[in-house]
Parts: C-alpha cells; structure tokens; sequence
C-alpha cells in the first residue's frame, strides 16, 4: 500500500526535523536547501525508498490501481523532492526476487505466471502488470524516469536491491529458482518458498550478476543491499561461515562498483539497510551478525558508504540506535520510520512521524530513512 502523504504534512514533519537535526550540529544552520546535482553529496536528512511497486499502480488522487503516465511518475518525486522538502536522497526499489524491469540475468516480474494464475491475480497486481508492460512496450522505463527526476531536483538517486523475498507468490517466480528448488530456504510460502539459500556460491554468483545488471542498466548514485525485509538467508552454516560468505558477496559489489564507477568518472555509492529480526525484537549489530550480515565490518572494510537501520514493516518506536552509533563511527547511520503500527491502522499521523523523527535524532541518528509502502 503506497502511502499518501500532503505537502502541508511534509513541510512540518521536515521542518521540525532539521531543526532536531540542526540541535544535534547535524546540519548546519546556513546549509542550503539543495545542492547542484554535480557537487559532492552533503548531509543527508531525509532518505526515502519507493518500493517500485505500488507507485507504479496508483497515482496521486487515485482511491485503487489505476493506469499511469510517465507524468504521474515524475509526480512521485515531485510529492517528496518539491521544493523546501527536506529529503536529500531517493531510493527506487527495482526487485523483489523478480526484476521489475526486462532482464537478461533473471526473470521479470509476472511473466512465469499461468494465465490462469493471472486471472485470479488481485487488481493492483494487473494494473501494475498492464502499466509496466505499455511503459516498456513504448520505449520508456519509469523507473530510469524517477531516478532522472530525483537528479533533477538536487537529490542523490540509489537504486534499492532486495537482498531476499519469501512472499512466494506466482508473480515473484523467478526461473532461476524454478530450475533449481532446492536452492530455496524451503517449501511453505512465507517459510522459504521463495528465498534462496546464500549458503550456495550459485545463489551468490547470480545475486552479483542481478545486482551488476541493475547498476549498469540505470544512471544512479549506486545502490542499497535492502537485507531488512525477509532477513533470512541461510539453511545451515554456522555464523562465522554465514559471514565469510556475506563478506565476500558485499565485498565484489563494491569492487563491481568501483569498476562501474570508474567508467563513468565518478564514485557509486554503497548504503545497506540491515537485516531485522521479523519485528520479534529490535534489529542490533549482534542479531545482524548472526544472520551473516556483519555490517561494522564491512564499513571498517570500506566497502559501505552509510547505514539504514529500521525496524520490519511495523513502526515499534524501539531502533537501539545507541548500539549502532557505537559500533559505526566512520559513516553515517539513518534511523527508519515504518509507516504504520500495525493492528489494523494504515499510517502514521504526522505527529507520529514528528514525535518518532526528533526519537531517531535525538538517540544519535544521521537522519531519517521512510519507505514508501508496507
């Protein structure tokens, strides 16, 4: 569900934000609003991620899946990038174990699904499907659009890589797992149907080759390694093995990266997103590590350029950002903002966002990180 949110209520969450930041000597008082699309990345305040589904079956104004214009595109970045926005950094989620775009590496999103799969679809997945296929039928990638618009506006544009999905849903198929079963993490949908096991050095290669598609296709400032969501990614192995291999798969992104970057005369970002615990308990370093995710490291390494910790899907208001700072020093460190409590409520108010982004800074965080949809 793609959250709708006014100007009127982003102008005072963002207002009360950069003051709280502006406290914490995060940001200067005499910064500017934006910076020229070809200077340095500044201070990031607020960080958001489209998750590259739901904003491209709804459009502002719609009350149900609707067909889109390359114009309501542009209108996502315009509702959080409008002028005085605070936000300094768009993410565009391109996958959820599919691609959300045509691929030569892996499968695209829905087209594995029987048509009788398909008739029985729910309509935001038909619409979604409909409207990325007349994009792509005319020549035109919405999300390649988001990402230039982003640029346009001042703001830094990172692709957002799903590390895992377990939805196990026909349109998630991907032929990769079809050819090859028993590679997932198991048989049962949400328990491992369909997430693969990085315990495999083929789940490795091909998540590498995915990734290396996603960063060569589009002109971005780098990517994310989203571990948040479905934060399992190993049947077996003990920890100190789940994390030589999670080392060695974040350590060729940046290499990948690097090499890209080179290319292109600039430096590609690397942000990561830890994994969380399912909402059981707050994401830490420690249950990070356990999982083969030892993200200290790997900015000691200098592979990660900044951190987004937050929490699974539902917003707890307990991040242990303290435990983060203290255990990254040398980036910086978002907080994330869920955009619901669950238990039947769709969204935060805006002072719930208000109260839970002055919580994040006033606890150490950079800035503050939201997603666009649950």
């Amino acid at each position: 569900m793609r959250i709708r949110r006014s100007r009127a209520v982003w102008k005072m969450f963002t207002s009360l934000l950069v003051s709280s930041m502006m406290t914490s000597a995060v940001v200067s008082a005499d910064e500017p609003v934006r910076r020229p699309a070809d200077q340095p990345p500044r201070a990031r305040r607020v960080l958001y991620n489209f998750d590259g589904d739901s904003c491209l079956s709804n459009k502002a104004g719609s009350k149900g899946p609707v067909p889109v214009t390359v114009e309501d595109v542009k209108q996502l970045i315009e509702e959080v990038a409008f002028d005085g926005s605070r936000v300094d950094t768009v993410l565009v989620c391109i996958n959820a174990q599919v691609m959300y775009y045509p691929t030569k590496v892996g499968t695209m999103r829905g087209l594995l699904s029987t048509p009788e799969e398909r008739a029985k679809w729910p309509a935001s997945e038909k619409q979604r499907f409909e409207n990325l296929k007349a994009f792509f039928d005319a020549g035109v990638d919405p999300y390649a659009v988001m990402l230039a618009d982003a640029k346009r506006r001042g703001c830094e544009a990172l692709l957002s890589f799903r590390m895992n999905d377990d939805h196990g849903d026909d349109f998630l198929r991907t032929q990769f797992l079809v050819d090859h079963p028993d590679w997932r993490l198991g048989t049962e949908k949400y328990r491992g149907k369909g997430a693969m096991d990085f315990g495999r050095d083929e789940v490795r290669d091909y998540t590498i080759r995915l990734i290396e598609e996603a960063v060569r296709r589009y002109d971005s400032d780098g990517i994310e390694l989203d571990f948040n969501r479905f934060p399992t990614f190993f049947k077996e192995d003990s920890t100190d093995e789940r994390v030589a291999k999670m080392n060695s798969l974040v350590e060729r992104v940046r290499r990948m990266l690097d090499e890209v970057g080179r290319e292109r005369g600039r430096r590609l970002l690397l942000s990561v997103r830890p994994p969380s615990n399912f909402g059981r308990t707050p994401p830490t370093p420690a249950t990070s590590r356990q999982l083969g995710c030892d993200v200290p490291a790997w900015v000691k390494q200098g592979w990660v350029d900044f951190v987004a910790v937050s929490e699974f899907l539902f917003e707890r208001g307990d991040l242990p950002m303290g435990l983060w700072k203290q255990a990254i020093t040398t980036v910086p460190v978002y907080g994330g903002i869920e955009c619901t409590k669950g238990g039947g409520k769709k969204n935060l108010s805006a002072d719930e966002y208000r109260n839970a982004a002055a919580q994040l800074i006033k606890a150490g965080a950079d800035g503050v990180y939201l997603s666009g949809s649950q």
